[in-house]
């Protein structure tokens, strides 16, 4: 049994009942009874191996001992173990050793690798119960555990766009409880799984949703972390996915701040079907074949942030010593199914930044350090069978909201009291787990940072380069620190419902994701705009490293990244060859070719890859099926084979069928072709394709590249050019290498851009992007023609002659504006006889300021209904905690009206404003919740000239900057408004509501924005 004397006080309160009730004469006060010997730690089960077909349990007793060995559930406490099964007995040596063989047949019944086994002596348990704790079984898979080119991550929510970033690990989250189904529906909907001698059933469409972002991922070679949450049952997305079994009968469903829950490892029931998930899960993608048909994971991280398991892993209101022995179970059951199906897989815990204290400090049973939990877990898996159990750790800066980690002043360096490991101090951690005590198998427990980001502290251009500047910084401090594995970066795009924080590469399409919102993120992040962070992050593990990093310094105040970096060495941070142009062809046709595809007996090998839902071979071509928002890239791949030498045939040729009538929702189509290399190069080339029916030739040069003696893949991808969803599919054919083609001098592939450098009307210049994307070098001037209502001062664009993927830039004036759509106008411009029809970026309209504080006064708004008190504000409490804009907010505080009662604040001007010019108002209003009863908020402008009213109410996203926009183009009392009032409300409140709300940038624009 445990000598609990020898373990710290947090390991003691958590051993069994039945071990404390053998060691209480070691417990009581001196001359009550005398202390009994007191028996050795070995004493018990020492060791559980399991093998394909037994289960080894050793250990020592007294010498001669006749031992029972009992197997009992992982549910069950330890007290609980008479009433478990006798499962062998022996006869102890003279030295006290014992074994047993346990059959083991896991398709017969519940299987053993899971059970809990303790010594019995003459019906008294000896020691404390033990689980598997050495593996000798066969798994599923014995593939070797891939490598990765450097540690850069991204929680990834488009496989295109990550594979153009270069993205080497991934994190996805994944529902347990949207997958299992409670019982069996059409057999083409459900997958059937057996586990412990029963049939479990999963929903098919869900999980095939996984195998849709997983694959693409792992076949990249990006390896795959699989994050396995619980959600509220009410939440799942179809309601016969419920299976109450898998979440903890202690959770508080629906309770203030729990957004996720617990696993149900306390219950036999529970046990039994968070096994099955697991053991599916696991083998589906991680088993064996698991990389050619539904993608690899390599990882599984249990639950999220399980420190503050209120929120995140909720199993009700618990002491870290009451919740800890129940979340092991959930973490051991899982690494005990992952490595049935591969050895190699690794399972995770998880935690955040909170390491000598806990984030809620006052509540105990909220939340606990992070420090005290993985001491505690360590004991406690020692205690009773170690296993390999990891860490995915999230090292936010200490305020999310402010991207500085550099200037935390509760990351110290002392890692003994240290509040919190940040980025700052992120050292600190693998040098205390490299201690001994914390070990597994002589080992750091390896480390992954799993979740963690740099948000956009504001809505200006320097905002974002702060946001990209926390990310160079803290993947360099990374990419030199031994000990950890990688650094996933949160998030891939804004989220509209995160509390205000901005954390993405890219922005959201505030259109596309007002509907947004629950946790699988269907609408809440779509992408609109790459934002500064974006370039920093795909080219930070390449040759342009430093080129893209180097502004970052003056904002961190460092002249080099020594000083903040240890071991920083710039020889080592292009570890990822960037992609080599190959130029392409439209005219070109390949002479003498060689087929590699041409599908007349079926698909050759080719697969749906990213957002592409099916291929099927049909009329001698390949057709590829989607659904998608059309930005997104889509389409197909093969793996070759065996490698071809293409040295002696360097052109690429394949033909693109697109339908033209989704024109109407995609806008202009592009294609891009992937050719991979044994090398680890990759050559890519893009075309923009024609509009009509006829098919589009590519003909791609690689006679540049070095990889073209053995290429090992090919991709095929196409693309949209707008925000809508495109559903439809396109045809791929006749994919060959030839020796040569011709013609090659009649340059057609240009990629053209325009972009108005100011209002869109006469006298606005327009700065064009040229880029050769064609095999051959251009001719030194682009035509310009009369279209769509748009003219220019020059007849002809000068651009020089551009070789093969060279670029430039050229100037014009418009002279004459009138485009059928003002807010997508167009030119054409032409070259070797071809129209290309240009569309302009019309950039949005500025605002014009009227109320933006930063004097660090109210500029004249008072209080108005049930509002107390208004003033300048440099930060507040709630999120997200600063201004929207500059230094200054305004903020009103409310009186305890019941939250449906509107608080109000208001201006009058001295000399009413004329907004003639205007066609916008916009306000930005922010709000604490928290009101009683309250499922909806709402935020209400009011703009008066004299007795007449224009008057704008919205929903409000509390905790988040909100934009209240009021159109007046059509309002006659624009040119003299006399007031301005500002409302918030919570209109289904049930209760009183003292609250806080904010304002900021109350502004006009001229144009509409679209």
């Amino acid at each position: 049994m445990i000598d609990v004397r020898s373990l710290p006080r947090r390991a003691a309160m958590v051993v069994a009942a039945g071990t404390l009730a053998l060691i209480a004469g070691a417990l009581t006060p001196a001359g009550a009874v005398d202390d009994p010997a007191p028996v050795a730690a070995a004493e018990g089960v020492s060791s559980v191996t399991a093998a394909d077909d037994t289960v080894t349990v050793a250990g020592t007793v007294a010498a001669g001992a006749e031992v029972e060995v009992y197997a009992f559930g992982i549910e069950q406490e330890e007290a609980d173990w008479p009433s478990g099964e006798v499962v062998g007995r022996a006869t102890a040596t003279a030295d006290g050793a014992f074994s047993v063989e346990v059959p083991r047949d896991p398709d017969a019944g519940p299987d053993p690798l899971y059970s809990r086994y303790v010594a019995v002596v003459d019906g008294t348990l000896v020691g404390t119960y033990r689980h598997v704790d050495a593996l000798d079984l066969t798994p599923s898979s014995d593939r070797a555990y891939p490598d990765a080119l450097n540690k850069k991550g991204l929680q990834v929510k488009m496989t295109d766009d990550a594979e153009e970033l270069g993205v080497q690990h991934a994190a996805i989250n994944l529902v347990v409880n949207d997958l299992m189904i409670a019982a069996e529906r059409d057999a083409a909907d459900t997958i059937r799984f057996a586990s412990g001698g029963q049939t479990y059933y999963f929903d098919k469409s869900e999980v095939e949703k996984l195998d849709q972002q997983i694959k693409p991922l792992s076949d990249n070679g990006v390896l795959v972390s699989l994050i396995l949450l619980a959600r509220h049952p009410d939440q799942v997305p179809n309601p016969d996915n419920d299976v109450p079994q898998l979440v903890h009968p202690d959770a508080a469903l629906g309770g203030p701040g729990a957004l996720l829950y617990g696993f149900n490892a306390v219950t036999a029931d529970g046990v039994r079907y968070l096994t099955a998930a697991m053991e599916f899960i696991t083998q589906r993608w991680s088993g064996a074949g698991a990389e050619d048909t539904h993608g690899l994971a390599v990882g599984y991280i249990v639950g999220n942030e399980v420190d503050i398991a209120w929120s995140y892993y909720n199993s009700g209101p618990k002491t870290m010593e009451e919740f800890l022995p129940e979340y092991e179970r959930a973490l051991r059951i899982t690494q005990l199914a992952a490595a049935k199906a591969w050895s190699d897989a690794r399972v995770y815990t998880t935690l955040t930044h909170a390491w000598a204290q806990p984030l809620n400090a006052g509540v105990p049973t909220r939340s606990y350090p992070v420090k005290d939990l993985l001491e505690l877990l360590t004991e406690l898996t020692r205690a009773h069978g170690d296993y390999p159990w990891h860490i995915a750790y999230h090292p936010y800066p200490e305020n999310a909201f402010d991207p500085r980690f550099w200037e935390d002043t509760l990351a110290t360096d002392d890692v003994e009291t240290t509040p919190k490991i940040t980025l700052k101090n992120i050292e600190l951690l693998t040098e205390y787990l490299r201690r001994p005590e914390f070990t597994y198998d002589g080992r750091q427990r390896r480390v992954i940072l799993s979740e963690q980001g740099c948000h956009t502290p504001g809505a200006d251009e320097y905002a974002q380069r702060v946001q990209a500047a926390c990310y160079a910084l803290a993947y360099y401090k990374v990419a030199f620190e031994d000990g950890i594995d990688s650094f996933i970066l949160h998030r891939h795009v804004d989220h509209l419902a995160e509390g205000g924080l901005r954390l993405g590469l890219w922005t959201w399409d505030a259109e596309r994701s007002a509907g947004g919102g629950n946790w699988s993120g269907a609408e809440g992040d779509a992408p609109e705009d790459r934002k500064a962070i974006y370039d920093v992050f795909r080219y930070i593990d390449t040759e342009r490293s430093l080129e893209v990093t180097e502004f970052a310094k003056e904002i961190i105040g460092i002249d080099d990244w020594s000083e903040l970096v240890p071991g920083f060495d710039p020889a080592r941070l292009a570890d990822r060859p960037l992609e080599v142009e190959a130029g392409t062809s439209l005219k070109a046709r390949s002479l003498t070719p060689t087929v590699l595809s041409d599908f007349a007996g079926g698909t050759g090998g080719w697969r749906a890859s990213d957002n592409a839902t099916g291929v099927a071979a049909a009329n001698g071509a390949l057709t590829v099926t989607f659904d998608a928002n059309s930005r997104h890239w889509r389409g197909a791949d093969v793996v070759l084979p065996d490698p071809v030498d293409a040295r002696g045939t360097p052109y690429l040729s394949l033909t693109v069928r697109t339908d033209p009538a989704d024109l109407a929702d995609t806008g202009p189509l592009t294609a891009k072709v992937r050719v991979y290399g044994t090398d680890g190069t990759i050559a890519e080339g893009v075309a923009r394709l024609a509009s009509g029916s006829a098919p589009d030739r590519l003909t791609l040069d690689l006679s540049r590249w070095s990889g073209r003696e053995g290429i090992e893949r090919v991709k095929v991808w196409v693309r949209g050019a707008t925000n809508l969803d495109w559903e439809g599919s396109y045809a791929l054919d006749d994919v060959v290498l030839a020796p040569s083609a011709a013609p090659l001098n009649r340059v057609t592939n240009l990629e053209l851009s325009g972009e108005l450098q100011g209002d869109p009307e006469a006298g606005t210049q327009v700065e064009f992007t040229v880029v050769n994307r064609d095999v051959a070098p251009t001719a030194t001037s682009l035509g310009v023609v009369a279209c769509d209502g748009v003219t220019l001062d020059r007849s002809t664009l000068p651009i020089g002659t551009l070789d093969p993927g060279e670029r430039t830039t050229v100037t014009a004036t418009i002279t004459g504006y009138d485009p059928a759509d003002a807010d997508h106008p167009e030119v054409c411009l032409t070259m070797a006889g071809v129209t290309f029809t240009v569309g302009l970026d019309v950039p949005p309209p500025a605002p014009t300021p009227i109320f933006d504080f930063e004097d660090g006064t109210a500029g004249g708004w008072v209080a108005g209904a049930e509002v107390t008190t208004v003033g300048p504000v440099t930060s507040f409490l709630n999120r997200p905690m600063h201004p929207y804009a500059g230094r200054y907010a305004l903020a009103a505080d409310s009186t305890d009206a019941a939250g449906s009662v509107p608080r109000t604040i208001q201006v009058e001007p001295v000399t009413p404003l004329d907004l003639t010019e205007a066609r916008e108002v916009a306000v930005q209003v922010n709000s604490y919740g928290g009101a009683p009863g309250a499922t909806k908020y709402e935020a209400t402008v009011r703009l008066w000239s004299g007795s007449e009213e224009l008057v704008v109410t919205k929903p409000l996203v509390v905790r988040s900057w909100n934009e209240i926009v009021v159109p007046v183009a059509d309002w006659a009392g624009r040119g003299a408004v006399t007031r301005i009032e500002v409302s918030v409300a919570a209109p289904d409140a049930t209760g009183p509501w003292p609250m806080q709300f904010q304002i900021d940038d109350v502004a006009y624009y001229t144009r509409t924005r679209p």
